[in-house]
């Protein structure tokens, strides 16, 4: 009788407390023993980092692996926490599940289903599906957006980087907290990376301080701050931390729902270099379905490389961005002065300005204007797109009105949440499309801007842009290639350009499978 109620009582403890969630107990089964952890994990945010460690069939755990990532984790959120508060955002930082008395991070293990091979940077899909289909079971146990992931070294090639609001690292049996401030087992590089690359799943792109920044604060976590981490000095930018302020898992009771969709566009853009300043001075108006609580400036360089090429646009191309960040005036404005002392890099450099609205529901919409330095001074000056109320679709190959209603007109509206969509239905439209605008009157442009369609889904990649006065003759300002960004994209002619009527012909798109193209937005400029 005694056998059977201390096997019913073991039956009860293991169904009751194998649960780990706040308020709950945290327990574990060995040999057929109920062991009793006595682990109560709790936080003071709505939402908290997802923490994963996902083993291969053939690769096990790094033994100690709860205590040392917790130890690595606790002390990347009190940084984050510090370098808000030295933003001006006091008390922020991001969520975990812990239990504070025996300083222990909420690790949720996953074993995988296949071996380690299948698990590399090129099979990172592979673990992201198993993990999804883990939370799918059992919803309770995911409590944000955002996952770390962290594996154990496979002797092959773990991945290591940021994909969305997922970030990957690895662990060793040397990643422990006590090395760091040294080399031992190549300690700060896989620190310095596992907190760099957690900031790109926390939203940040990379981006390095300007001149004063560096001799004040010391490296950039975004920039190559994963080599210096815990042994020299490193921060995040203010732009960095701009961005986390709104992110989901900074909120301790957020009364609004995050990355929901959003809408917002910069509706009168100007930049112009002054002399009296020695300044690049930038304003402009905003419109968004959200408010906005900060905007965000990158000076993105394009330098010339050590063999006489140059660096390129895009990501992964970013790291030398210097950033800063202000306030918005009202509710719709924005202004800031940004001294060309305070940029690493002049001479004669192309460049590109990224303004970034960032929005209350942790939401960036960017937006990108390319200019130069010529002889260490910016050639910027930057005026409003055209007005577009008296604008009309002169023509075009298609347009899709029968199923969904996306015709030309869509393209011209003033709506990133509209766009024109090349004919699908019964006959689909074939590869290359093309659609007319006419201005109303003769204009004089430097360039054209197009946006993709926001949810980047049938971007189109090469596109040619031809003019004409009479709708009759035509002549080709170039071919272009596209970026496959929601941002607005502002394509220079290479010349100033005058004419009433332009004609964008799509190509191809990035989505070489279909004939199916999509814009959201087209537009000249002047500078």
């Amino acid at each position: 009788m005694k056998k059977n109620l201390l096997a019913l009582c073991l039956l009860f403890t293991l169904f009751a407390c194998r649960k780990n969630d706040i308020g709950k107990i945290e327990s574990t089964v060995k040999n057929d023993e109920v062991i009793v952890l006595d682990t109560s994990y709790t936080s003071d945010y709505k939402y908290n980092l997802n923490v994963v460690y996902f083993i291969p069939k053939d690769n096990p755990a790094i033994p100690d692996y709860k205590r040392r990532l917790s130890e690595i984790l606790l002390w990347g959120q009190k940084f984050y926490g510090d370098q808000m508060t030295h933003a001006g955002y006091t008390g922020k930082t991001f969520g975990l599940l812990k239990d504070d008395t025996k300083k222990i991070v909420k690790i949720i293990t996953i074993y995988g289903k296949l071996t380690k091979d299948n698990y590399t940077s090129s099979g990172v899909s592979n673990i992201q599906n198993e993990v999804r289909d883990y939370f799918t079971a059992h919803p309770t146990e995911k409590t944000s957006d955002h996952i770390l992931y962290i594996a154990p070294d496979n002797g092959i090639d773990n991945p290591f980087f940021g994909l969305g609001k997922d970030c990957f690292a690895k662990d060793y049996s040397g990643f422990d907290i006590k090395y760091i401030g040294t080399d031992t087992y190549s300690f700060t590089k896989y620190f310095g990376g596992l907190i760099h690359e957690l900031g790109h799943g926390l939203n940040l792109p990379h981006n390095c301080g300007k001149k004063s920044d560096d001799a004040i604060l010391g490296m950039s976590l975004m920039y190559a701050g994963n080599g210096t981490l815990g042994k020299s000095p490193t921060f995040l930018t203010e732009a960095d931390c701009a961005i986390l302020n709104t992110n989901q898992i900074f909120q301790k009771q957020p009364n609004i729902t995050y990355y929901g969709t959003s809408t917002a566009a910069i509706t009168r853009m100007y930049a112009y270099y002054s002399a009296t300043k020695q300044a690049i001075v930038a304003s402009g108006k905003f419109v968004s379905s959200v408010p906005v609580t900060n905007v965000t400036y990158y000076l993105d360089p394009n330098v010339t490389k050590s063999d006489g090429t140059l660096e390129g646009t895009g990501v992964n191309r970013d790291y030398n961005a210097m950033t800063w960040r202000s306030n918005v005036i009202g509710t719709d404005s924005f202004y800031v002065e940004i001294p060309i002392n305070e940029l690493k890099y002049t001479g004669s450099t192309p460049y590109e300005l990224k303004v970034k609205l960032i929005q209350e529901n942790g939401n960036i919409k960017e937006t990108i204007y390319p200019f130069t330095f010529e002889n260490s001074l910016p050639i910027i000056n930057i005026k409003p797109d055209f007005d577009k109320s008296n604008w009309t679709i002169a023509g075009l190959s298609s347009q899709e009105t029968t199923v969904s209603n996306n015709p030309a007109s869509f393209m011209i509206d003033n709506n990133l949440n509209t766009y024109w969509y090349s004919k699908y239905n019964s006959t689909e439209a074939v590869l290359p499309h093309f659609v007319t605008v006419d201005m109303g009157s003769v204009k004089t442009a430097d360039g054209f801007t197009i946006n993709q369609r926001q949810d980047v889904y049938r971007m189109v990649k090469d596109v040619e842009v031809m003019i004409s006065s009479d709708n009759i003759n035509w002549a080709s300002t170039g071919n272009y290639v596209i970026n496959s960004i929601a941002a607005q994209q502002r394509i220079s002619f290479g010349a100033a350009k005058t004419f009433r009527y332009f004609k964008v012909v799509v190509k191809s798109n990035y989505d070489n499978s279909t004939n199916r193209s999509c814009i959201a937005e087209i537009g000249i400029y002047k500078n």
